[in-house]
C-alpha cells in the first residue's frame, strides 16, 4: 500500500562503507517514527513500525519518508499534529564483523528532496535557539497568576485518559465510566458511549467539571475499518 495521495516525501539514504583497505562492506538502516498518526483526509493510520532496509553489499540503504512539518495529520486523540521526528539506527558489516553507529534523530522539512544521513550529526536533536520575545501578560484573557494547565479545559477534555484517576468501568472492552480529577483538584465524572460496531471503541463521551460544567465529545464518524474520519470539536456547557 502506498502513502495517501498528497503526502509529500523525502529520500533518506546512507551510503555503503568501504574499509581502509578498499574492501566492500554492507550498510543496513532502521528508521523509527516518533509517533503514530492518522492521515486526516483519508483516515489512513500511519503506524510507528520500524522501517528496515537491508540492501546488497556496496548498495546505499534508502527509504522515502513523509516530511515532518506538513499539515494534514492528526494524533489518535484527533488533534492536528506536525513536527514529529525519526530516529535512524545504522549498522555497517562485512563477513565476521559488524559496527553499530550512534543513533541519529532528524526531521525532514517540506521542500527537501533527499537527505544523506552521513551528513547529519549523531545523537538526539537539540531544541532550536529562540530569539527573546515579549513577556506574556495574559492567557485567554486571564491575568495575574495563571495556571496554563487549567487555562483551557477544552484542550484537557480532548484527552480524558489524562484526567481519569479512579477505577475504569469497561463495556465490551470500551471505557464507559470513571472518576476524573482536574489539575486544580476539582473532581468530575467521565461517561463514554461505546461504538455499536467496533468493540473497544468509544464514539462519544462527556466529562463533568464539578457540578458547574460539562464537556462533551459529540459522536465521531468512522469508516468501514473503524478509523475516525470526522471528530467534532469538544463543546462546553455551564450548568
Amino acid at each position: 500500500m502506498v502513502l495517501p495521495a498528497g503526502v509529500t516525501t523525502c529520500l533518506v539514504f546512507k551510503k555503503a562503507p568501504v574499509t581502509f583497505g578498499g574492501g566492500q562492506a554492507k550498510v543496513s538502516l532502521e528508521v523509527t517514527p516518533s509517533v503514530r498518526l492518522i492521515h486526516t483526509a483519508t483516515g489512513t493510520p500511519l503506524a510507528d513500525f520500524i522501517e528496515v532496509v537491508e540492501p546488497a553489499d556496496g548498495t546505499p540503504a534508502q527509504v522515502l519518508l513523509p516530511h515532518t512539518d506538513q499539515a494534514g495529520f492528526q494524533d489518535e486523540a484527533g488533534n492536528a499534529f506536525t513536527n514529529w521526528h525519526y530516529t535512524a539506527r545504522v549498522r555497517f558489516e562485512k563477513p565476521n564483523d559488524k559496527r553499530h553507529l550512534p543513533l541519529t534523530t532528524f526531521q525532514l522539512a517540506s521542500g527537501q528532496t533527499e537527505v544523506d544521513l552521513s551528513l547529519i550529526p549523531s545523537g538526539p536533536a537539540a531544541m532550536p535557539t529562540l530569539a527573546p520575545i515579549a513577556g506574556v501578560t495574559s492567557i485567554n484573557g486571564q491575568t495575574g497568576a495563571v495556571d496554563i494547565a487549567t487555562s483551557n479545559p477544552l484542550h484537557l477534555a480532548r484527552t480524558p485518559e489524562a484526567l481519569i484517576t479512579g477505577p475504569i468501568t469497561l463495556t465490551n472492552g470500551a471505557p464507559t465510566s470513571a472518576a476524573v480529577t482536574w489539575p486544580d483538584g476539582t473532581t468530575g465524572v467521565y461517561t463514554g458511549t461505546p461504538s455499536p460496531t467496533f468493540a473497544g471503541s468509544i464514539d462519544s463521551y462527556t466529562i463533568t467539571y464539578g457540578t458547574t460544567k460539562i464537556y462533551t465529545q459529540p459522536t465521531v464518524t468512522r469508516d468501514a475499518n473503524g478509523n475516525i474520519t470526522n471528530q467534532p470539536a469538544i463543546t462546553e456547557v455551564t450548568l
